[in-house]
């Protein structure tokens, strides 16, 4: 069954190497592109998804589809380089890389850690540029390519309490067009795609340091939301943000936004400012009222005062 969808989608012949693919958007995007006939390579920090279960590659394989799972920190460039070595070495090509690895961390700018900061723009930002660096020269080799950048929502405007995380994903969307008009000419292709809010396990990598932080930005994936509630608007699965994904590597396009308000946020922004105003001051209040019911949960699992947990969270 598996060959003649192959054959179908067109896809039986290639290599998808995804970062971050342990988990989250990433897991749903290997398993959619090995269900799509791809060969997949897995690059992440643990094999294991932090909510437990099976990894994606005994997923894929359980399912007959080929798979390679290799540890790698993309912060690390001598590791991605590692990695796509390889990869080829491995599987014998690369015809599609998806930088989907990235964390998040949730506190007021004044707040966070050096430690989160630099560790942040490292694996959202500098790992995808590490990955595309050491993948374009195999690429050309082969006389084609797609590139796929994870981008989000959060990089159209100002999203409070999550400050360096929209710029890391800001500085991805304007490297992706630069890249794409480097690539001009060239049957390498480059996409950035635009998730909206999404219930992944993204934020649970945050480096050690930023202590309740931690577990505060954890609600924000699909067992905080059973616990908590929705912290924004309402929440998109990993595999919706996948088969967007899927459907983009089928039939290329520059650019792909999961809603109509990512779409249009830039003509939003120059022609009703004070919409995108009210917007960000109603994702504040929110993402306050989520922060305070997780900091609550905590204290009392944790014997602390509410008050005492509000100060933790923001160290």
């Amino acid at each position: 069954m598996l060959r003649a969808e192959n054959r179908k989608l067109g896809l039986g012949q290639k290599v998808a190497l995804i970062t971050g693919g342990a988990s989250g958007i990433g897991r749903a995007t290997a398993v959619a592109f090995a269900a799509a006939g791809a060969g997949i390579v897995i690059a992440d920090v643990r094999e294991q998804p932090v909510s437990g279960g099976p990894s994606t590659a005994e997923i894929i394989r359980r399912s007959g589809g080929k798979a390679l799972f290799l540890k790698t920190d993309v912060a690390v460039k001598s590791q991605v380089e590692t990695l796509v070595d390889r990869a080829v070495l491995e599987l014998g090509r690369i015809d599609i890389l998806v930088n989907n690895a990235g964390i998040c961390h949730i506190s007021s700018v004044e707040h966070t850690p050096d430690q989160v900061l630099k560790r942040l723009m490292e694996i959202n930002f500098y790992g995808a540029v590490y990955g595309i660096q050491a993948v374009l020269p195999v690429m050309r080799l082969q006389g084609s390519g797609h590139i796929f950048n994870i981008s989000s929502g959060a990089a159209m405007f100002g999203l409070p309490y999550a400050s360096v995380y929209a710029a890391s994903k800001a500085a991805m969307m304007r490297f992706s067009e630069s890249l794409r008009y480097e690539l001009e000419g060239s049957d390498i292709k480059v996409s950035v795609i635009y998730p909206d809010y999404t219930a992944t396990d993204l934020a649970t990598e945050v480096t050690p340091g930023a202590d309740m932080a931690t577990r505060t930005v954890r609600g924000l994936n699909q067992e905080g939301v059973k616990k908590y509630g929705r912290p924004l608007a309402r929440l998109r699965s990993p595999e919706e943000v996948a088969q967007a994904i899927l459907a983009c590597a089928l039939h290329p396009r520059g650019e792909v936004c999961l809603s109509r308000r990512i779409r249009f946020q830039g003509l939003f922004r120059c022609f009703f400012p004070a919409a995108v105003e009210r917007e960000a001051r109603l994702a504040r209040k929110s993402l306050e009222e989520f922060l305070d019911k997780v900091a609550k949960s905590d204290s009392q699992t944790a014997g602390t005062s509410p008050s005492e947990n509000s100060r933790t969270a923001d160290s």
